[in-house]
């Protein structure tokens, strides 16, 4: 019996990763990352490199970290993170620094921005009752909603996991299609996983004295 089961199991991972395969989704995932790299490598790198020459970013950053409260900071990202994204995460995963304990706190980022979650897909659910609104919203993320349609969870993890990703509007999206919320639930864990993983890019690739330091 137990057999069977580990049988069965991997039967429908390989069913799963075919699947995958058919609709083009690692393709998409590989291309994904190539973008991340190519904008980090092209603009974010660079750019910092160029502000720390014009100006002591670390005195800048010493200054919003001591001035803003962790509290407010924290209660910005979470309505950031559940209505549209309006604030790029990167500026919440660079104030982790400050802290002994940064991934303590990157990973409070990551439930924070998993709860934002939540709250797009309950304005999804509202929005998706008024018909007016509805057909705007469909109209706005059409790009989404395909996605959604096409890869289901598999939509919802790459847009959990990658930076530059609207994560909060394919929410939205993804309740306007009334994808189930407990599938929802658990493919959205994977944005907890995105903010320790970018931590570990940011803490070891954008600490402005190493990259300083590289000019000498």
């Amino acid at each position: 019996m137990k057999n069977f089961t580990i049988k069965r199991f991997w039967s429908k991972v390989k069913e799963e990763h075919q699947s995958n395969q058919d609709r083009g989704i690692y393709g998409y995932m590989w291309w994904t990352v190539l973008k991340i790299i190519i904008i980090y490598a092209v603009t974010v790198v660079p750019l910092v490199l160029i502000l720390n020459w014009l100006f002591d970013l670390n005195s800048v950053f010493t200054f919003i970290t001591e001035n803003l409260s962790d509290p407010f900071v924290l209660i910005v990202f979470l309505l950031s993170e559940s209505f549209l994204g309006l604030i790029p995460p990167d500026f919440f995963v660079i104030w982790t620094i400050k802290f002994n304990s940064p991934f303590l706190f990157l990973t409070l980022l990551g439930v924070l921005s998993y709860i934002g979650g939540i709250i797009s897909y309950l304005i999804g659910s509202w929005l998706s009752k008024r018909k007016r609104i509805k057909a705007f919203s469909e109209r706005a993320l059409d790009k989404y909603i395909i996605m959604v349609r096409k890869w289901g969870g598999a939509f919802i993890i790459i847009s959990a996991l990658f930076p530059y990703s609207p994560y909060s509007m394919v929410v939205i999206a993804v309740s306007l299609l009334k994808y189930p919320f407990r599938p929802y639930l658990f493919f959205g864990l994977s944005r907890i996983i995105r903010f320790i993983i970018q931590g570990v890019l940011y803490l070891n690739i954008l600490n402005f004295d190493s990259l300083f330091s590289l000019l000498h």
